[in-house]
């Protein structure tokens, strides 16, 4: 299946099928070539990083490295982007992710850790052996727990569905605390 014809800018997938890319021992200043300054700016790295091998990177640099490597890309493939990444990262990139979809470029996320579709994807895909097994536009769609592990957030209100206490569909905490005290009053 070929992933840039699936409908969305920012599109969720999960699959089992599909690697990260692998750049061992090659120097960042090999892997980003593509108006580098500013990548790295977008990226939140320093340019300090040109100089090291992706191999002795953290895990967290090695996923901005990979981004910053694809920004220019018309298609922007990350596999597991999330891993290694904190919370302020994840909202970080979710919001660039949507900027560069303005300059008619397509980001798919291929990842586990719907956190990160959470407040991003337009679509989520899971596919099995390259064929589309299930899609959906709503992370609180409940056949998608059969397939991963929804955030928590998601997880929470469905739970709170099932004893009986409707919940919107709230994907900020601070709005669901919110929610929640006003049931409560």
């Amino acid at each position: 299946m070929e992933l840039g014809s699936l409908n969305g800018n920012v599109i969720g997938v999960i699959a089992d099928n599909y690697k990260s890319d692998d750049f061992k021992d090659t120097l960042v200043s090999e892997i980003i070539t593509k108006r580098i300054e500013e990548t790295l700016k977008m990226v939140k790295l320093e340019s300090s990083v040109l100089e090291k091998r992706f191999s002795d990177l953290s895990s967290r640099n090695k996923e901005k490295v990979i981004l910053a490597s694809k920004l220019h890309d018309k298609e922007i493939i990350l596999v597991n982007f999330s891993e290694g990444l904190i919370k302020s990262d994840l909202d970080y990139f979710k919001t660039l992710f949507r900027r560069v979809t303005k300059y008619n470029k397509k980001v798919i996320l291929i990842d586990k850790n719907t956190e990160l579709f959470l407040n991003c994807v337009d679509r989520i895909y899971v596919l099995e052996q390259d064929a589309i097994k299930y899609e959906t536009v709503d992370i609180f769609d409940k056949i998608l727990e059969l397939y991963v592990d929804l955030p928590k957030i998601v997880d929470f209100a469905n739970r709170c569905e099932k004893v009986g206490v409707r919940l919107d569909h709230y994907t900020e905490l601070d709005e669901l605390m919110k929610a929640i005290y006003r049931i409560k009053s």
